[in-house]
């Protein structure tokens, strides 16, 4: 029932431009996600063998974020990547990229259970 709810919530005057992209902020869904399902949780994965809020492969990473509302967690894995939507090299990765890809990927989580999906439909 959360999915079909939150699909109806209208989110198109909220976009933002960057470059020639349209993009819904983190601040924005969140918001929009607690308006009707307060008790709704984010969860930001850690590496269980670094403690670090990211996975590595030695060669690029990734995030993993889960968005928990009504008992149900989506899962989302979204690679760090540059302004040009290239992986980074793991070397050189900052705290600034992961928690840009952390905020990203809460969205697109979000999105999983129906708030703002009808974006990635083009």
């Amino acid at each position: 029932m959360s999915y079909k709810k939150l699909k109806e919530v209208g989110v198109r005057h909220l976009i933002e431009k960057k470059g020639s992209l349209d993009y819904l902020s983190w601040a924005h869904a969140w918001n929009e996600l607690h308006k009707l399902f307060p008790d709704a949780q984010r969860t930001v994965y850690e590496d269980p063998l670094t403690g670090w809020n990211y996975f590595t492969d030695g060669n690029t990473g990734w995030v993993k974020v889960g968005i928990t509302v009504n008992g149900l967690e989506h899962i989302d894995y979204l690679p760090i990547m540059n302004y040009k939507n290239r992986s980074i090299p793991a070397a050189d990765i900052t705290t600034f990229d992961v928690v840009k890809t952390i905020q990203r990927s809460t969205v697109k989580a979000i999105a999983l259970h129906g708030l703002g999906i009808d974006l990635w439909f083009s």
